[in-house]
C-alpha cells in the first residue's frame, strides 16, 4: 500500500497557488490597462478561482506522481511516450 507524503503534496499545492496568484495579478493588471469594465467583485472571484484551481491542480499532480512511484508494476511507472517501444 502506498502512503502519500502529505508535506510534498501540500508544498506542491502551495506552489500551484502561487502560480495561480501570479497569473491572476497579471490578468488584473491587463484588465486595468484595457477598456474592459469589470467590477471589483468579479475581479475578486477571478482571483479566487485562478488561485484555487491552480492549487487543486498542484495537489492532484503531486498525489498522482506519488501513486505512480509507489505502484509495483514497472509499466505503470514509465511516463507515456517514454517507455520501451512495443513492436
Amino acid at each position: 500500500m502506498t502512503r502519500l507524503r502529505g508535506r510534498a503534496v501540500v508544498r506542491t499545492g502551495l506552489l500551484g497557488a502561487g502560480v495561480g496568484l501570479t497569473v491572476a495579478l497579471l490578468l488584473r493588471a491587463v484588465i486595468r490597462q484595457s477598456t474592459v469594465e469589470l467590477s471589483g467583485a468579479s475581479q475578486f472571484w477571478l482571483l479566487v478561482l485562478l488561485v484555487g484551481g491552480c492549487a487543486t491542480a498542484g495537489l492532484a499532480l503531486e498525489a498522482v506522481h506519488q501513486l505512480q512511484e509507489g505502484n509495483p508494476d514497472q509499466a505503470y511507472r514509465h511516463p507515456r511516450g517514454r517507455g520501451p517501444r512495443q513492436p
